[in-house]
C-alpha cells in the first residue's frame, strides 16, 4: 500500500505599500493525480470621500483606481483616484459634481465634470489640473476611456444639441466618430491602437435600438447581437478583443466576447450577465444575476466563468456584486457590500496558491497560476520555525496568465521541506 505524507507550504505575498503578508497552507503530497490550478485574492476596501455612495470604473497597471463618490451624504459626487491606500478628490470644473471613468498607466484621468454653468463636460486630469475637453459644438460632453498615448474616447453633443455622437479627443480637435445611422452614439473604451468601442443607435423597422460598435481605421462597424435586439460594448484590449453585453433571442442580456469577427456568448442560460472589462491577457470581468436574483461579480478566464466570491476569504464579510475593470497584473476592481455597509468599492489583488505532489521518481512537483506582468520567486527551507529561505527559481514576468510547473528533486532521506512562492 502506498503511503502519503504531508508537507507545509508557506505562501508569501507582497502587498502594495503594506509590507509582507503571510498565508500558511497545508497540502498533501499525493503520489498520483493531476494538480488543481488556483488563484485566490485579497480584498481591499477603498474607503470613501466622506459620503455613502461610491463607484469604481477603472484601474491601471500601477494599481491606481479611478471612480466617483459622494463627499457628504448623497450630495456632491466627486471623481477620485485611489493610490496605495489614499483617495484623492479631483474636484470639478466649477460645478457641483464630477465622475471619474478612465485612467492610463501615466496616471492621467478622464471623466465628466460639471461647469459653473451647470453643463457636464468631458475632462482630462493631468499633473493636478483638470482640463475641459470641450464638445462637438453643443453644450455637453463626457470622457470615458484613455489609452497610453492620452487619446480619450467619449461622447459629445453636436451643434444645436441635435445629436449626441461618440468622439475621440486628442490634439487640437475632437474627432466625431459618427453613428450607425441613428442620432446617437457613445464611446466607452479605447485601446492603444486608437480603436474605439461603444454603442450606437441603429434603425430597425423604424425603431431606434442600441448596437455595440467597433471604430477602427475611420469606420464604425456594427458588431450585432446574440440574436436579440440590442447590445453594448464596454471594453477593448490591445489585441482588438471587445467585451460587453448583448441580448439573446430569448431576450436575456448575456456577457459577450467579440474576437476575430465572431461574437461569443459567455453565458449564463436564463440569467442575465454583462462583461465590463478585459485585460491584454484576455481575462474578462463583469457580473451575473444568480438564481437567487442577486448580483455576483465574475472573472472569465481560460474558457471558464468563476464567481469571484468563491476565491476570497469566506470570512471576509464581503459580497462582491459587480467587477468593472481588470489590469494586466490581474487586479480587479468593483463594488459590493461589506458587513453593515450596503455599498463599498473593492480592489482584489491575486496571490498564488501552491499545489504540490510527489512524482513517480519521488521528486516534488510545484504548480501555481502566475498572473500577467508579475515576476515570482519559488523558495524553500528545511525547518518549519527557522532558517533562511533559499531560492529555487526566479521567474521573470510574462505578458500572459500562465501555469507554472517546477520539479524539485529531493535528496534520499529528506524528511521535511517547506516551499513558498512570492512576487519579485
Amino acid at each position: 500500500m502506498k503511503t502519503r505524507t504531508h508537507k507545509h507550504v508557506a505562501v508569501r505575498r507582497r502587498g502594495r505599500g503594506k509590507g509582507w503578508a503571510w498565508s500558511i497552507i497545508t497540502a498533501m503530497l499525493a503520489t498520483t493525480g493531476a494538480l488543481a490550478r488556483e488563484t485566490r485574492y485579497t480584498v481591499t476596501d477603498l474607503g470613501t470621500l466622506g459620503g455613502t455612495y461610491i463607484s469604481v470604473s477603472g484601474i491601471n497597471n500601477r494599481g491606481q483606481v479611478v471612480g466617483y463618490a459622494t463627499t457628504n451624504g448623497l450630495n456632491n459626487m466627486h471623481a477620485f483616484v485611489y493610490t496605495a491606500g489614499s483617495m484623492l478628490d479631483l474636484g470639478t470644473l466649477g460645478g457641483t459634481n464630477s465622475y471619474g471613468y478612465g485612467i492610463n498607466d501615466s496616471g492621467q484621468v478622464v471623466g465628466t465634470a460639471y461647469t459653473s454653468g451647470g453643463e457636464g463636460h468631458g475632462f482630462k486630469y493631468v499633473g493636478g489640473t483638470m482640463s475641459d475637453l470641450g464638445t462637438l459644438g453643443g453644450t455637453g460632453s463626457d470622457a470615458r476611456a484613455i489609452n497610453t498615448a492620452g487619446q480619450t474616447a467619449g461622447g459629445a453633443w453636436t451643434s444645436g444639441d441635435s445629436e449626441y455622437h461618440a468622439c475621440l479627443y486628442g490634439g487640437a480637435t475632437n474627432t466625431d466618430l459618427g453613428t450607425l445611422g441613428g442620432t446617437r452614439s457613445e464611446a466607452f473604451g479605447v485601446n492603444d491602437q486608437g480603436q474605439v468601442v461603444g454603442r450606437a443607435f441603429v434603425i430597425i423597422d423604424g425603431i431606434s435600438r442600441y448596437h455595440a460598435f467597433l471604430y477602427r481605421d475611420g469606420v464604425m462597424s456594427d458588431l450585432g447581437t446574440l440574436g436579440g435586439t440590442e447590445s453594448d460594448a464596454y471594453g477593448i484590449n490591445n489585441s482588438g478583443q471587445v467585451v460587453g453585453g448583448a441580448y439573446t433571442g430569448s431576450n436575456v442580456e448575456h456577457a459577450f466576447l467579440y474576437s476575430g469577427g465572431v461574437m461569443t456568448d459567455l453565458g449564463t442560460g436564463a440569467y442575465p450577465s454583462r462583461a465590463q472589462g478585459i485585460n491584454n491577457s484576455g481575462q474578462i470581468v463583469g457580473f451575473v444575476i444568480t438564481a437567487e436574483i442577486a448580483q455576483h461579480a465574475f472573472l472569465y478566464s481560460g474558457g471558464a466563468m468563476t464567481d469571484l466570491n468563491s476565491v476570497i476569504d469566506t470570512n471576509s464579510g464581503w459580497t462582491l456584486e459587480v467587477a468593472t475593470a481588470i489590469n494586466d497584473g490581474g487586479q480587479i476592481v468593483g463594488v459590493g457590500s461589506h458587513a453593515a455597509e450596503p455599498l463599498r468599492a473593492f480592489l482584489l489583488t491575486p496571490f498564488p496558491v501552491l499545489q504540490i505532489a510527489l512524482t513517480t521518481s519521488n521528486a516534488v512537483q510545484l504548480q501555481f497560476t502566475a498572473q500577467a506582468n508579475v515576476g515570482y520567486v519559488i523558495e524553500f527551507r528545511d525547518s518549519l520555525g527557522s532558517g533562511a529561505w533559499q531560492p529555487l527559481v526566479v521567474l521573470d514576468p510574462v505578458s500572459l496568465v500562465h501555469l507554472v510547473n517546477f520539479t524539485d528533486p529531493i535528496s534520499p532521506g529528506q524528511s521535511l521541506r517547506l516551499y513558498r512562492v512570492r512576487t519579485s
